[in-house]
């Protein structure tokens, strides 16, 4: 039974048959920090044993001895050395990668040293964040005030009829359009407004009758 990691309840576990390793995340930044491969050597053993019986197979005193070696073998290792083993190599792991690891004493936090860790401060970087961080983040910040401030004080409307209803797509060819008052791709008006043919009051294109007087159009 192997007993519980410290630094991160974030695991995984790449062992096969020819050997052990894991991958420990940090809770934090989730990036992995991998244990070296262990050969498996009991688990080898069992393999040389199973390859002799079947190079020695005409040999019936031979292939007798080899294979009830292999299978002695087999049934130690399905019981409790397997399991053993791995624990062992489970718990080395552990105490290579734990000093990847380091606990905060600001927030309680188990974090990974090469990221999270500022060790500067001695603390992680939530409670302590980078100074060339921070100063990057606020160096971004007032730019982007700055580009607002800059942009504002220009006049962007000079050149934009404002007494025109702005269309980004034009009613005839659906084309997309950049303001003002005729399609770029087909020509059509986009200003969709007329005049009353009796009284002269603006009305929209298409009505039937004026809304000021009532004229037919």
């Amino acid at each position: 039974m192997t007993a519980p990691v410290v630094f991160t309840s974030s695991y995984s576990d790449n062992s096969n048959d020819n050997g052990f390793q894991w991958e420990f995340h940090c809770g934090r930044c989730s990036t992995a920090y991998r244990s070296p491969f262990e050969q498996n050597y009991l688990s080898r053993g069992r393999g040389v044993l199973r390859v002799l019986r079947d190079l020695f197979g005409d040999y019936s005193k031979t292939i007798y001895k080899v294979s009830n070696a292999a299978d002695d073998f087999s049934n130690t290792w399905s019981g409790g050395s397997a399991s053993a083993t791995k624990d062992k190599a489970f718990a080395k792991a552990v105490d290579l990668v734990k000093d990847d690891f380091r606990l905060c004493g600001g927030c309680g936090s188990w974090v990974c040293a090469r990221i999270c860790w500022n060790d500067h401060v001695g603390q992680c970087t939530r409670c302590s964040p980078m100074a060339a961080h921070q100063l990057a983040q606020a160096q971004a910040q007032a730019r982007g005030s700055q580009y607002r401030d800059a942009a504002n004080q220009q006049n962007w409307t000079q050149n934009q009829d404002m007494s025109v209803p702005t269309r980004v797509t034009c009613p005839t060819c659906a084309a997309t359009t950049t303001g003002g008052r005729f399609c770029g791709s087909c020509g059509t008006a986009l200003d969709l407004r007329t005049h009353c043919t009796g009284c002269g009051h603006q009305i929209q294109a298409g009505t039937a009758f004026c809304s000021n007087c009532g004229r037919p159009q």
